[in-house]
């Protein structure tokens, strides 16, 4: 997996396909019928090596399945689903998958292990609509003749924003259903808000995943700004064991988030704190040195005009140090 997983979107989306059963309802959910009637995905599995570098961390979650092919050949075709972490288009997205591919394929050469071929898929969860541009596109500047060089990155690309709602609640597994439509709304924490209720409809009424069921409602949480009233209206028709573990889920994720406001605050207070007492030192510090010029200068006989060309205190500054300290009247 991806050594840095940013934030808690990044988190969820690795989580959510961690689990085979809840990955193979996503894949035959979105992946074409043609690429879906050759594999056979009662024989997906998930593959725990990473062929990511560190610097392509920020970009992927690293979650590569490996799939067999239903025509019987033991070699198996590698789906890598590669998701785009950021809230906005990358036009390098394809540089990027393209340098995986050829890690990976070139990891395979060094082994003298057998190349699988990888099909990559694109995950996109951002606002704004995206096309995904084909690879030549970096290179408009050059004329058609010399594009054609340019290597053909055929992908699978998924816009979570322009999937409905009701395709996504139609996937076999209810639980993936729900992650995905919670991914889905965090694009617009209002309307996540206003429909709570339909996420915890899709949950099933029993044997499900409480693990991963808590870990959808503390992101959905995190993600809305639902109030206690309206979350408690929202789950009126859940069962009373779920309904009571989301409401503790709730209470217990308000207590944190009071806990570290008020650690927060403390800290910046301290810290504010010594700031001030230390720009308050060196400004008295500095003050008092500058006293004890002008009075040094004064006792020399020197003029309050050259003291204050030496010291950069005004002349009425300089006056009332030598008034305050007995030197004139």
């Amino acid at each position: 997996m991806a050594e840095k997983i940013n934030n808690i979107h990044d988190k969820f989306v690795r989580e959510s396909f961690s689990d085979v059963k809840r990955a193979a309802s996503f894949i035959e959910h979105f992946l074409p019928p043609q690429l879906m009637s050759s594999i056979d995905l009662s024989t997906l599995i998930l593959i725990k090596e990473s062929y990511i570098s560190k610097e392509l961390s920020e970009y992927f979650s690293d979650l590569v399945f490996e799939v067999k092919l239903k025509d019987g050949k033991k070699d198996a075709v590698t789906v890598a689903l590669l998701f785009e972490h950021k809230s906005s288009p990358d036009k390098y997205v394809l540089v990027q998958v393209g340098y995986y591919m050829f890690a990976h394929w070139l990891k395979c050469v060094s082994q003298r292990k057998k190349l699988k071929v990888i099909i990559p898929v694109i995950y996109y969860q951002g606002k704004k609509e995206w096309k995904l541009p084909d690879l030549s596109v970096l290179f408009e500047n050059y004329p058609d003749y010399i594009r054609d060089f340019v290597p053909k990155m055929q992908n699978i690309f998924i816009s979570l924003n322009a999937v409905k709602e009701e395709q996504i609640g139609t996937m076999r597994d209810a639980m993936m259903a729900a992650a995905v439509i919670a991914q889905k709304w965090r694009i617009n924490p209002v309307k996540l808000a206003e429909d709570f209720r339909r996420i915890f409809d899709l949950f099933p009424k029993e044997g499900y995943d409480w693990n991963f069921l808590e870990m959808i409602v503390v992101y959905a949480l995190n993600v809305s700004d639902i109030s206690e009233e309206a979350l408690a209206e929202s789950i009126k028709s859940v069962p009373p064991k779920l309904k009571d573990n989301i409401m503790t889920t709730y209470s217990r994720l308000l207590e944190k988030g009071e806990q570290i406001g008020i650690q927060k605050g403390e800290q910046i207070g301290i810290q504010k704190g010594e700031q001030i007492g230390i720009q308050k030192g060196e400004q008295i510090g500095i003050q008092k040195g500058k006293i004890e010029v002008v009075l040094n200068c004064s006792d020399q006989g020197m003029e309050i005009q050259m003291i204050s060309n030496i010291t950069g205190l005004t002349e009425e500054d300089i006056l009332k140090i030598l008034k305050g300290h007995g030197r004139i009247k």
